[in-house]
């Protein structure tokens, strides 16, 4: 899966074989049920746990961003306008859990299962869980290694 993005994305970036990319992105959905499109910036690092259903939207990335099953990353409207989020070094997001919109996310954080953030900052060294706008943060107490 990892390998797919990274291939079609360097296609991309060097503006050869214009088609190879869309083929490299379908070919990474269909056998990986993972919607990484090539034009999005993934930082240099990233992993995924058993990533079925995840869709990694156009957001900046910090390095290290760690995501499981049935994430998303994506905009949301404001003012007329579509808005992503701005993901900090070192994150992860747990089964079924959700950054959308106008948000930044801090380093060191650890984005609970089930939990959608949604136009709402979470501050460096976080765990987060439960619903924007009514998140529950405690402080991540592993001094910034993710657990």
């Amino acid at each position: 899966m990892i390998f797919l993005y990274y291939l079609s994305h360097f296609i991309y970036i060097n503006g050869k074989l214009v088609n190879l990319p869309d083929k490299l992105y379908y070919l990474n959905k269909i056998f990986h049920s993972v919607d990484l499109f090539y034009a999005i910036e993934l930082p240099k690092h990233f992993g995924a746990e058993h990533p079925l259903g995840s869709v990694m939207g156009r957001a900046k990335y910090g390095d290290n961003f760690y995501f499981f099953q049935n994430c998303t990353v994506g905009g949301t409207m404001k003012e007329g306008k579509e808005v992503y989020p701005m993901i900090g070094s070192n994150v992860q997001l747990c089964c079924n859990s959700s950054i959308l919109g106008d948000c930044h996310v801090g380093d060191n954080v650890i984005i609970g299962a089930g939990t959608i953030v949604k136009n709402q900052n979470v501050p460096d060294n976080s765990i987060v869980f439960g619903s924007s706008p009514n998140l529950i943060l405690k402080h991540n107490k592993h001094n910034g290694i993710l657990i």
